[in-house]
């Protein structure tokens, strides 16, 4: 990922969901151990890089000169040795100074020790400090000698010269060379604990913003009373009007634009992704400094790309660590705030870009100082780019572009299996790259590895939460799964899968289904919304479902003439029989693995169903937080486009669900987790007609007290004419539903009304701008999403 620092220096969900939360929580203390552990963390948290400014200044002024007990090879292997060259005549000899060698030279240690005593004084440093950081910066540790018996009894007088080679004498310390070490190391030392500083702060920042959106969500959905004080503000009206739900301009926001080009962030989110790129901006480039004449850096150019180039560095593994977080199924954030996992993705690919460009930057930065002057350009660059750590930087840069890079809408959408694999195995080259960049030439003397460390640890945490959901309710050799045509759609299927437990399924959740036995890629999953579930012994009761015609609308005055649309579904009473414990998906086959399935079925002689071994990873979603509107609403309207009815269904189930036990008396008290709208309403708009009476007879057929109003936008398709007869497509009007009519229909005055969608993106899109202005004009209206944006 980055390029290269140029010095280098020695010295609800069922257990499985807390499971998953744990394992994310595990991750950030285990950090917190390692920042505040002993030598380990970061730099100004465990890590402190200078604690001895004084002293560490009088020892690198120091250290290179020669003492008599010096001695001289003419090469050899002497890593780890402190070496100099010498000239002697036609051989170039190397100078090794070991520490037995410095602890038993006079010279040596009274020089140091009164250079800090001189120096370490005027900076206020305490004497004991002394003492500890003569032992450790010219004794290399020892016990003896200690700083009180290696200060001189009669002051030196001599100043070493600036081209001193040798120090025989007990001498005072070049005060010209001090004063340049001392402030290069002091402005070193504070722009790499600003790099830090400004590091934990993004984190903060970021991750702050989503726990304080999390802990009001929860306050709204655990409080009753709190959520319907808050529907009922003005203020809050307002803010939900402007900023929350409108699209940032024009009203797209969940329909792709033109060229799969991408998405548009709704206002909110693309307010926060403003806020996060500004910060990055700042912090990317402020508080910079230079101290010269420096030791280190022939020129200011080369100083300040160093300062620059590693503080866009950090920043970069930083926002890599926050990207791969947010890539999580397991994002213990999503179950905190109820944002979508797509909203946490679009964050996603924003850091990832900002993590990019920050690290083209860092390599820039690095190019360009060996061509300040003092520096030979090209020759320069060309023997530090040969050096390992440095082009593995390189590599870790062009991986982490390439990642971003070939994640643009298009490539997602319609090679999804190819983009999964090439993706991952492109942020584990980058990873790869930015430890063999860091760790083999900086040590762990900066705590840059700390960085690698937080995503290694999410990566792990979510890989092992995956684990744990499939181990949890899957046996050994998988979940058996029954494949079945939806008869008349060529190309939507259904899907029994009966998992080992069921337990922690509901509405508006979706699962992960592995099929190893399909095409061998046992690494391949795709997720599909839960269209219904049942427990042990229950049944799932079939039968043709009463249909409340469509609400005419008067095309004037958008009014509705809705006395013959309050018909309600009531509970189906055919046979039935129980059945063991299962879940139901409905899948619509694009490419892929889904195309795969639905191949294979149509196969079968038979073409009635398919038997086979699954694995399930799930459920997801579903969150209190997510779903506290309903909780508390007068009404409920579900807006459904096409294959968007697999997540209303689940909503359905359970609000039919609950009246049945109403109506059996088993009510105890009200739960904060039940929907208890005295209207539900399901509009569904569907070009297939067949999947339509498919739903109806497999899905509608047990429901009690919902008001289903349906739209086939099949050209071919027209009403019955005798709403009587047996012929398929009663209460079915043909067309396509207008979105503003149904919610004005709906929505009344001084009720509380929630409107839940899960549809196309274009249907979705307008859906929230009916709410919008219906909002506007003072309807209490509230919106759940679930979004198909990939």
């Amino acid at each position: 990922m980055t390029v290269g620092m140029s010095r280098s220096r020695s010295g609800r969900n069922a257990p499985v969901m807390a499971t998953a939360s744990r394992f994310l929580m595990l991750s950030l203390l285990w950090f917190a151990h390692d920042a505040y552990g002993s030598k380990n963390g970061i730099v100004g948290f465990g890590i402190s890089l200078y604690p001895d400014l004084c002293c560490q200044a009088c020892h690198d002024s120091l250290s290179s000169l020669y003492l008599t007990c010096t001695t001289f090879t003419d090469g050899g292997d002497m890593a780890g040795m402190d070496m100099r060259k010498r000239d002697m005549g036609d051989m170039m000899m190397m100078g090794t100074t070991s520490d037995e060698c410095r602890a038993n030279n006079t010279a040596w240690l009274q020089t140091m020790a009164y250079c800090i005593q001189q120096n370490c004084d005027a900076d206020g440093y305490p004497a004991d400090k002394q003492a500890e950081c003569f032992s450790n910066q010219a004794v290399a540790g020892a016990p003896e000698p200690t700083f009180q018996e290696s200060l001189p009894a009669v002051p030196p007088t001599v100043e070493l010269p600036a081209d001193a080679v040798w120090l025989n004498t007990t001498s005072l310390v070049n005060k010209d060379l001090y004063y340049s070490t001392h402030g290069t190391l002091a402005e070193f030392g504070r722009s790499e604990y600003l790099h830090t500083r400004y590091s934990v702060a993004l984190y903060f920042v970021v991750i702050g913003i989503c726990i304080v959106c999390g802990l009001l969500a929860q306050a709204a959905s655990a409080i009753p009373r709190f959520q319907k004080t808050l529907q009922a503000s003005a203020a809050w009206s307002s803010l939900r009007r402007l900023v929350f739900l409108p699209a940032l301009f024009g009203g797209r926001r969940l329909e792709p634009l033109p060229g799969s080009f991408g998405y548009v962030p709704g206002r909110a989110l693309s307010l926060f992704i403003a806020v996060y790129v500004v910060l990055n901006v700042i912090f990317s480039a402020v508080s910079f400094g230079s101290f010269q004449p420096n030791v280190y850096f022939f020129s200011k150019g080369f100083e300040l790309c160093e300062y620059v180039g590693n503080r866009t560095g950090t920043l970069s593994l930083v926002n890599m660590s926050i990207a791969i977080l947010f890539a999580g199924r397991n994002n213990v954030l999503i179950s905190l705030t109820g944002w979508s996992q797509t909203t946490f993705l679009t964050l996603h690919r924003w850091t990832a870009r900002v993590a990019a460009i920050q690290a083209v930057v860092h390599s820039i930065v690095y190019t360009l100082a060996y061509f300040e002057p003092g520096y030979d350009g090209a020759s320069a660059y060309a023997a530090k780019a040969a050096e390992s750590f440095y082009w593995w930087g390189i590599i870790a840069t062009i991986a982490m572009c390439l990642a971003v890079g070939f994640a643009f809408l298009w490539l997602r959408t319609r090679f999804y299996e190819s983009f999964l694999l090439l993706h991952i195995a492109l942020v584990i080259l980058t990873l790869v790259g930015c430890w063999y960049h860091l760790v083999p030439h900086f040590g762990f003397d900066y705590g840059y590895q700390v960085w690698l460390y937080i995503c290694f640890a999410f990566w792990a945490a979510d890989r092992l939460a995956r684990l744990a959901r499939i181990g949890y309710y899957n046996a050994l050799g998988g979940s058996k799964a029954v494949v079945e045509p939806v008869s008349g759609c060529d190309n939507i299927i259904q899907v029994t899968v009966f998992p080992r437990v069921i337990s922690g399924f509901g509405p508006a959740q979706h699962s992960f289904l592995y099929l190893p036995g399909l095409q061998g890629r046992f690494w391949e999953s795709h997720p599909f919304s839960v269209a219904g579930w049942r427990t042990q012994g229950q049944a799932w009761r079939t039968g043709p479902a009463p249909v409340a015609p469509a609400p005419e609308f008067d095309s004037d005055e958008k009014e509705t003439n809705v006395e013959h649309s309050r018909a309600v579904l009531s509970a189906n009473t055919d046979a039935q029989t129980p059945g063991p414990a299962a879940v139901r998906f409905l899948i619509r086959a694009h490419s892929g693995i889904t195309s795969t399935l639905r191949r294979r079925l149509l196969s079968l002689p038979s073409r009635s169903k398919l038997e086979l071994s699954v694995y399930t990873e799930g459920p997801y979603a579903g969150h209190r937080a997510t779903l506290a509107p309903l909780f508390v609403a007068d009404t409920i309207i579900c807006v459904a486009g096409g294959i968007g009815i697999t997540h209303i269904l689940g909503f359905v189930q359970a609000y039919a669900s609950g009246k049945l036990r109403e109506n059996a008396g088993e009510s105890q008290g009200k739960s904060r987790n039940t929907m208890e709208a005295k209207r539900f309403i399901l509009a569904w708009s569907a070009r297939e007609m067949a999947l339509i009476e498919h739903v109806k007879q497999n899905f509608l057929a047990d429901v009690d007290g919902v008001e289903c109003w349906f739209w086939c936008t099949d050209s071919s398709f027209t009403s019955p004419k005798d709403e009587s007869s047996d012929e398929g497509g009663q209460g079915v009007k043909p067309g396509r539903m207008d979105i503003e009519s149904v919610l004005r229909a709906a929505a009344e005055p001084g009720q509380q009304t929630a409107v839940l969608v899960c549809a196309p993106g274009g249907l979705a899109d307008e859906v929230t701008r009916q709410v919008v202005r219906c909002v506007k004009d003072g309807l209490r209206v509230e919106l759940v999403e679930e979004t198909f944006a990939w």
